[in-house]
């Protein structure tokens, strides 16, 4: 997929450097500007001009991609960093509280009723609702 990918950009590069050429002998014409502020005259071939203002505008849309991406990139790195130390304070709950199960000797996974202590090692029926074993 690389390779097609990579020959269809050189086929396009190679497109836009004839077309580029076929423009460049076509307008041969000498074009004269002024510029409003100033008394001077430039007189520079026609494909000089559109093809340098082609060049800047690419340059211009070129260097408005790369601030987003390094925006975007930022963001991630942010983020990245953020999730880094989520999951350490994950780490260390899960770590708490395994070592305070560990002490009081109950099934972390297991839940217990508030209610009525540990209904599960009893074996009696629990009369809390919100409890996920009842009986």
């Amino acid at each position: 997929m690389n390779f097609i990918g990579r020959f269809l950009w050189l086929i396009l590069t190679i497109a836009a450097i004839s077309l580029a050429m076929v423009f460049a002998v076509s307008n041969t014409q000498q074009v004269t500007l002024q510029f409003w502020p100033f008394t001077g005259q430039l007189e520079i071939a026609a494909w000089v001009l559109v093809i340098g203002a082609m060049a800047t505008g690419a340059l211009f849309g070129g260097g408005i991609v790369w601030l987003s991406l390094v925006a975007a990139r930022t963001r991630n790195w942010a983020l990245q960093r953020r999730l880094g130390k989520a999951e350490k304070r994950a780490a260390t709950a899960e770590d708490q509280l395994a070592a305070t199960s560990a002490g009081t000797g109950t099934d972390p996974k297991q839940p217990s009723c508030r209610r009525h202590g540990d209904c599960h090692d009893r074996r009696s029926r629990c009369e809390n609702l919100r409890h996920p074993h009842s009986g």
